[in-house]
């Protein structure tokens, strides 16, 4: 642990005011707003494919990373002597892996793998780095939590891109229903908090994607600019409104947790495109 400190000591050596806003602002590109914005830009005006994959690959991630957090129980270095530590609200739980090195690791290598030009893997190398090294900076993680966290992210991005295409051949009932029972047990086995969360968007996103191209056939497309505005507005509204009824309506205990988060899922890859269908945005 002396070692791992020494390393957090020497980065921050080199901390100024300028650097510290720089990687507050870096580090969010590794939390969940990022995600947020990103997913259905991906999935409802790119490519809805990429974006089934950075649900389920990001939401599986998330399980595995919330999992060996409780797990392993490590502390995180703030508060350690010699080590500052900034954004101290990006910090939730327990430090090993570090959620935002897996999940950027995660989204950048399914994003790679998809396009595979210089271009991305430029750009996916650098934020990768950018968002490791800010947790490093900010004293939120240990260095083998980043390092930990990269590895998985990467593994996890290249199980959801090569593993779907060998299940393509499975007919579609029996991929829904594997598909749900599997994020459903998942939840259970390990039934932390946020692991409820993370099985239910997967399972509801991957139902409503298999029903959605079954029935519907949405194509995301480029629009023109006020098209792509009411689309979001649509979209996002309708998210915000399913989530507060379902929060009002349901009672706060897990497995009610896991159905609202599967509903949403439902919202962002069958519901939100259908009526994009139905009003030719």
């Amino acid at each position: 642990m002396e070692l791992q400190a020494e390393i957090i000591q020497f980065i921050q050596s080199f901390s100024n005011p300028f650097l510290d806003i720089f990687f507050i602002i870096i580090t969010n590109f590794g939390s969940a707003i990022f995600y947020l914005i990103m997913i259905p830009i991906f999935y409802w005006s790119i490519d809805k494919k990429i974006g089934i994959t950075l649900v389920i690959s990001l939401m599986f991630s998330m399980y595995l990373n919330a999992t060996l957090k409780n797990i392993t129980a490590i502390p995180r270095p703030i508060g350690n002597p010699g080590i500052r530590s900034l954004f101290v609200s990006s910090a939730g739980g327990f430090s090993f892996p570090s959620g935002h090195a897996q999940g950027t690791a995660t989204f950048w290598g399914v994003v790679m793998q998809y396009y595979r030009s210089r271009q991305i893997y430029f750009i996916g190398i650098i934020m990768i780095f950018l968002v490791s090294l800010s947790r490093l900076y900010l004293g939120l993680h240990w260095p083998w939590d980043v390092a930990a966290g990269i590895i998985l992210g990467l593994l996890m991005s290249w199980i959801f891109t090569v593993v779907p295409k060998k299940l393509k051949s499975l007919p579609m009932l029996y991929s829904i229903i594997l598909m749900i029972a599997i994020p459903f047990g998942l939840a259970f086995l390990f039934p932390y908090k946020d692991n409820f969360i993370y099985m239910g968007l997967s399972a509801g996103s991957f139902a409503g994607y298999k029903f959605e191209d079954y029935l519907i056939g949405f194509k995301p497309q480029s629009e023109n600019k006020l098209k792509t505005l009411e689309k979001y507005a649509i979209g996002l509204g309708g998210f915000l409104l399913i989530y507060t009824v379902l929060k009002l309506i349901m009672p706060q205990h897990s497995f009610f947790s896991l159905l609202k988060y599967f509903v949403v899922g439902i919202w962002l890859t069958f519901g939100a495109p259908a009526i994009f269908c139905r009003l030719s945005l």
